[in-house]
């Protein structure tokens, strides 16, 4: 449907939901958030022009293949909302599931403008073949996911998601149920040692099995081996809630996007063998750096966020990727593996300077790792939601 993007007179007190056809309307789409929680203790802007490649076909490979419309709110002529309608092939072939995802969703808390929102989402998805509606969901399930529902007194951390408070009721008052929970836990670096005997051993066993060797990502050979992780990491989590194997493009255009964060450090890799068999990446928290920037590099931005990356330094860090291959998974040598690596990172984070670290998302079914985490004195402090409902 073809539209101006603005309301006429007649219709200026009424609420329309119109799609996003132009790019007047596609910058109102990327904008909005930041006029709507610029006055939220812990909103961080994410940067712009990133926000702008995730939604770009042309530059975000997740997108081949995917059909999606994005929706905007109006009221009074003012733009009061938006949310994206998603169908993923892949997921689908994956899942055979029934299911579409909406995405990208933000309003002025009233639940009129939240309902005729989802609305629009579900008839395009309903429009489409599709018997559910699940979310929040951009695009992929490893991009930012999930609806924060406890754990709205501290700012996310990079690649993770805000939300207000009101939007579970919200959605809840819409028919949505939770599908599933999923957990991120904050860990002090330097607390917890010495550390319990169970995870002390689960060290030893690494530490004197000869078929094992640990070590850093291999200088020079970047690609290689950010391929090799996501080979582990698809293997890993085959069975997990949402999973969608990452195409090779999709390896590539993370490697890209991570390469500038990414320090050898902070890569390690465990091998049984002379194979790979796990791996852990830790990233330092940008959303420390960009917390005044608006999202927004020039004119000073890039410098600012330069000086506190490489000079000043950042105090948190996320481990956003991990995994053990699943033949490893449920025994003792996978979950010592999966025990080193953590503390590999966080001996390394100490020397760098960090305090702390977000451990997740982990899914609330991973009692395993969670154990791990629980042994390095790890506390759930968010939980995020993927709820769902049936469109037909």
């Amino acid at each position: 449907m073809k539209h101006s993007g603005g309301i006429s007179g007649q219709e200026a007190n009424m609420l329309t939901v119109v799609p996003v056809t132009n790019k007047a309307e596609l910058k109102q789409f990327i904008k909005f958030p930041y006029d709507l929680y610029k006055d939220e203790p812990n909103w961080i802007a994410p940067l712009r022009f990133e926000r702008m490649t995730q939604i770009n076909p042309a530059k975000n490979p997740a997108l081949v293949g995917v059909e999606s419309q994005l929706f905007l709110a109006l009221q009074n002529g003012k733009v009061v909302g938006r949310i994206a309608a998603i169908k993923n092939p892949h997921h689908l072939d994956t899942h055979n599931d029934g299911a579409g995802h909406f995405g990208y969703f933000d309003c002025q808390p009233d639940i009129r403008i939240g309902a005729a929102l989802m609305r629009a989402a579900e008839n395009w998805l309903q429009e489409r073949g599709l018997s559910k509606i699940v979310g929040p969901y951009q695009y992929t399930i490893y991009e930012e996911v999930g609806l924060l529902v406890d754990g709205f007194d501290t700012p996310p951390v990079i690649m993770m998601p805000y939300g207000r408070a009101d939007y579970p009721k919200m959605l809840e008052d819409m028919g949505f149920t939770k599908a599933v929970d999923m957990i991120a836990y904050w860990a002090d670096m330097h607390a917890g040692y010495p550390r319990p005997k169970i995870v002390e051993t689960m060290l030893a066993n690494i530490e004197s099995d000869p078929d094992i060797s640990v070590r850093p990502m291999r200088k020079g050979k970047f690609l290689e081996e950010v391929q090799l992780a996501m080979e582990i990491f698809n293997d890993a989590w085959a069975d997990n809630w949402g999973h969608v194997s990452l195409s090779d493009a999709q390896i590539t255009h993370m490697a890209n996007e991570l390469k500038p964060v990414i320090s050898q450090d902070f890569f390690w890799v465990c091998e049984y063998k002379g194979e790979p068999a796990a791996f852990i990446l830790m990233v330092p928290n940008v959303n420390e750096a960009i917390r005044d920037l608006d999202g927004k590099l020039l004119p000073f931005g890039w410098a600012k966020l330069l000086y506190r990356l490489k000079i000043k330094g950042v105090k948190s860090a996320r481990i956003p990727l991990m995994g053990v291959r699943r033949e490893f998974q449920r025994k003792r040598t996978g979950l010592s593996m999966a025990a080193f690596l953590s503390e590999k990172v966080f001996e390394m984070g100490r020397k760098h300077g960090y305090t702390h670290v977000e451990m997740g998302w982990i899914l609330e079914s991973n009692k395993s790792m969670i154990r791990i985490i629980e042994q390095a004195l790890g506390v759930p402090y968010k939980t995020y939601r993927m709820y769902e409902k049936p469109i037909s």
